[in-house]
C-alpha cells in the first residue's frame, strides 16, 4: 500500500474485474486489510488496477457531456431536481430502463447501462474484501446489497458537471456544499482537473487529486468542503453511490452503542434532508 500525499493507494491485484479466476484467500485478505486500514485512518483510499475499462468511463463522460450541453429546459425534463444554489449540474441514473434523452443523446442509455453493471460488480468485490478486512463473514456486506440500483435500493450513478466559475458570481454561491456521503461506499471517477478536497480524521482538509488509472473510494464519513477555489476550467466526473437495500436495518457493530436503529431507506431520507439545508 502506497500513498498519494496521505491518501493510501491499494492495488486490487487479483480482485480486479479484469482477473478471470477466483482470487486467493490471501489476496482477499490483503486488499480487505489495506482498505480497512485506510478507512480507519483517513476514511478514503485510491484503488488501482480495478478493471473498469477506461474506454467505458470515457464513453460515459462523453455522453454525459453531450447531455450537459443541452439547453436547460431539455435537461430538466430528465432530472429536474438539480442542486439549487450550487454552481454545478448533476444527473442521477439508477437503471437503464428509466427515462433517457434517447433522441438528444442516443448513446447515453447504453453507456450508463454498461457502467452501472461494471460498478455493481466491482462494488460487490470491494464489499466482500471490506468484510474480510474487519474479520467478518465474507458475505456480511454483500448480502445486504443485493438490489443495487433497483427500486428497493438508493444506489445510483451520478454524472457531474462543474462549469467554469465566473468572476462576478455572488460570494454565497458554492460549487458543492459541505456534506458527508451517506451510503456504504462511494466510487469516484475524476477527470484530470481535480478540485476535490476531503476532511481527514484530524479534521484537516486534504486534496484528493486524481491518480492516473485509480478511482477514489470513500466510506460514508468523508466530507467535501463547502468552499472551493474559483476554478476557471470545466470539470466533469462520475460518481457511483453504493447503499444497502432499503429494508436493511442500519445498526452499529458495537452492540453497546445507543445509536438508534433505522432502515437504510429511513437513513438516506434523513441524511438527505440534513445535507441540503442551504
Amino acid at each position: 500500500m502506497t500513498s498519494q500525499g496521505i491518501v493510501p493507494i491499494v492495488d486490487l491485484g487479483q480482485l480486479s474485474l479484469a482477473h478471470a479466476s477466483e482470487p486467493s484467500r490471501d489476496e482477499w485478505l490483503r486488499v480487505g486489510k489495506s482498505v480497512a486500514e485506510a478507512f480507519q485512518n483517513i476514511g478514503f483510499v485510491y484503488l488501482k488496477n480495478h478493471g473498469v475499462p477506461e474506454t467505458q468511463v470515457s464513453s460515459l463522460v462523453a455522453s454525459g457531456g453531450r447531455f450537459f450541453d443541452l439547453d436547460l429546459k431539455t435537461k430538466n425534463k430528465f432530472d429536474p431536481a438539480n442542486f439549487k444554489h450550487e454552481l454545478r449540474e448533476a444527473y442521477d441514473i439508477k437503471r437503464s430502463d428509466g427515462e433517457f434523452p434517447d433522441g438528444e443523446v442516443p448513446a447515453l442509455r447504453r453507456d450508463a447501462d454498461a457502467f452501472i453493471n461494471t460498478c455493481k460488480a466491482l462494488s460487490l468485490r470491494i464489499l466482500k474484501a471490506m468484510a474480510l478486512g474487519i474479520d467478518l463473514d465474507e458475505s456480511f456486506f454483500v448480502d445486504t446489497h443485493q438490489e443495487i440500483c433497483s427500486d428497493n435500493n438508493a444506489s445510483c450513478m451520478r454524472l457531474l458537471h462543474y462549469p467554469p466559475v465566473p468572476e462576478d458570481v455572488p460570494a454565497e454561491a458554492i460549487r458543492c456544499g459541505a456534506h458527508t456521503d451517506y451510503g456504504t461506499i462511494t466510487l469516484l471517477f475524476q477527470d484530470d482537473i481535480g478540485g476535490l478536497q476531503v476532511r481527514d480524521r484530524q479534521n484537516q482538509w486534504v486534496n484528493a487529486d486524481p491518480v492516473p488509472g485509480a478511482i477514489l473510494v470513500n466510506e460514508h464519513r468523508v466530507l467535501i468542503p463547502k468552499e472551493e477555489k474559483r476554478m476557471k476550467a470545466s470539470r466533469r466526473s462520475v460518481v457511483f453511490f453504493v447503499h444497502p437495500d432499503d429494508p436493511v436495518l442500519i445498526k452499529p457493530l458495537d452492540t453497546s452503542s445507543t445509536y438508534p436503529i433505522v432502515t437504510a431507506r429511513e437513513h438516506v431520507l434523513r441524511r438527505f434532508k440534513e445535507t441540503y439545508t442551504y
